[in-house]
């Protein structure tokens, strides 16, 4: 597997939606890498680059809607606080509701209105330290303010901080960390600034401060770790149908071209005929084909071989493909050193100056060719025919037929030149 890039999809991994990358990513993603990758079995939180900052910007739809989502909700559900100041810090109430409604709730709402704003998946991950550093100093302030007998145990309104950041908001590992140290410095602080009295709840809290981190930031560690596992098994997925699609897009071009001289084969060129000349007997107008034979071909393989002939060939198509670059036109070949073109919506002088155009480029070639009676290069001889299809009695069988015996005219009149006839009926 080689490295490739692919259209865009979307799934679901972990909770959360990811698009994979199509064809604007940066650089080509390297599937023997992922392959390794998931075969490592060391899943880290971070990935090598450029799959690191693919799955960032892929993630980073599905993450900010989370956030918005949880900033809209904690800038309302923040303030229920108040009914616990109200309870347990009641001297502080005041002080509590300037600093949640006129200093906090603003805040947050800003900040909702600056995440989708800021150019970097990163820089909106640790922007999140900051509400949840701001949420426990105010609830910490308020504990070390007051001089209520139940403002120690308020403290351990700090876990359910920790707690909403680690699983709600769901916060990377590495801003959790920073999160939860800050979160446990200010319990520190504040339980130090208070009497001696308080000691026997708030070593209790400070445990179960501690437990709520541990567990929470184990779960933050676990998902960012799965969301980069499920985004590489479906990545593989993907690059494997990549894989699959390519091989049989490979197959099919294969089943319609022409291996040698990389032009349609007959089937090919019989299923487009019969679709130009449906749409000509709707839109009106002729279909022309031109039948194009090289000359002396025999002769000229005999002289110099068959490699040196299949070149000659590839170098006639190649002519041919230059020449004829229409919508509606097709070049194929029709078997051994014999190649024909379905041109749609052409009147006959018009294909008539094709041919002859293709005529003098092939002879422009200058492929010598010693053995022929005609000229000293190799040359092709053309029939051309057009018809109306819905001309009464046209058909496909009788417009090839008309170019087929045009080309003999061409051969006997000579060889290296047109003939052109028309079938209007």
């Amino acid at each position: 597997m080689t490295a490739q890039s692919f259209d865009s999809t979307e799934f679901t991994p972990s909770g959360f939606g990811v698009t994979v990358p199509g064809p604007e990513l940066d650089e080509p993603i390297d599937a023997d890498e992922v392959e390794r990758l998931l075969n490592s079995g060391k899943h880290a939180l971070r990935l090598p680059e450029p799959l690191e900052k693919t799955f960032l910007r892929d993630a980073g739809h599905q993450r900010l809607r989370t956030m918005v989502i949880s900033g809209v909700l904690v800038a309302f559900v923040f303030n229920w606080l108040l009914l616990s100041d109200w309870l347990l810090t009641p001297d502080q109430f005041d002080l509590a509701l300037r600093l949640r409604l006129f200093l906090f709730t603003p805040a947050i709402i800003v900040g909702v209105f600056l995440l989708p704003r800021l150019p970097s998946p990163s820089m909106r991950e640790w922007l999140l330290v900051a509400p949840g550093a701001g949420a426990a100093a105010i609830n910490a302030w308020l504990s070390i303010s007051s001089s209520d007998p139940f403002a120690a145990p308020y403290l351990v309104s700090l876990a359910s901080i920790a707690m909403f950041s680690n699983s709600v908001v769901r916060m990377r590992f590495a801003p959790a960390v920073v999160l939860d140290v800050i979160i446990m410095a200010l319990y520190v602080v504040a339980a130090l600034s208070m009497s001696a009295e308080h000691i026997p709840i708030l070593i209790p809290g400070v445990l179960l401060l501690s437990c709520t981190m541990v567990f929470t930031l184990y779960g933050c560690y676990c998902q960012e770790r799965d969301d980069r596992l499920n985004w590489l098994l479906h990545l593989r997925e993907r690059l494997l149908l990549k894989d699959l699609e390519s091989a049989n897009l490979e197959l099919h071009d294969a089943s319609r071209s022409d291996m040698l001289t990389e032009v349609a084969n007959r089937r090919h060129f019989d299923e487009h005929l019969a679709e130009v000349w449906e749409q000509v007997k709707r839109d009106g107008g002729e279909v022309a084909i031109m039948m194009i034979d090289v000359d002396h071909f025999k002769a000229y393989n005999d002289r110099y071989g068959h490699p040196v002939g299949d070149a000659c060939l590839r170098a006639v198509a190649g002519a041919l493909k230059r020449r004829l670059r229409g919508p509606g036109d097709l070049i194929a070949r029709y078997g051994g050193e014999e190649f024909i073109a379905v041109l749609g919506g052409t009147s006959l002088p018009t294909v008539r100056g094709a041919a002859e155009r293709i005529r003098r480029g092939i002879e422009g070639l200058n492929l010598l060719h010693a053995t022929s009676s005609t000229h000293e290069v190799v040359t092709v001889s053309i029939g051309v025919a057009t018809m109306n299809p819905s001309a009464d009695g046209a058909t496909i069988t009788r417009l090839i037929s008309a170019a087929d015996t045009a080309l003999y005219q061409a051969k006997d009149g000579g060889r290296n030149r047109v003939v052109a006839m028309g079938l209007d009926e």
